[in-house]
């Protein structure tokens, strides 16, 4: 286990390390999941998903992957519904 993990309380650290190591790199409180934080950041930054919206952790991260996601379009695959 890596050692940052250890500082992680037990009931929400990631399964046998295997999330952290899949790029799963931040825990979502608000649906008590390991998510990599720049999917975080696309989610917040493109609104594509309405439960992700106004939450304070998705624009901690996109801050955190701003230069990252800049002069990006929205990615296809989660481009939000055209009505």
């Amino acid at each position: 286990m890596p050692p940052e993990l250890a500082l992680i309380p037990s009931s929400i650290r990631p399964r046998s390390g295997l999330d952290y190591e899949a790029g799963c790199d931040f825990y979502c409180l608000r649906f008590q999941v390991w998510y990599p934080s720049v999917d975080c950041a696309v989610r917040t930054r493109y609104q594509t998903y309405e439960g992700c919206r106004d939450c304070d952790q998705g624009r901690f991260n996109l801050k955190r992957h701003r230069a990252a996601l800049a002069g990006r379009p929205c990615p296809p695959a989660v481009a939000p519904a055209q009505e």
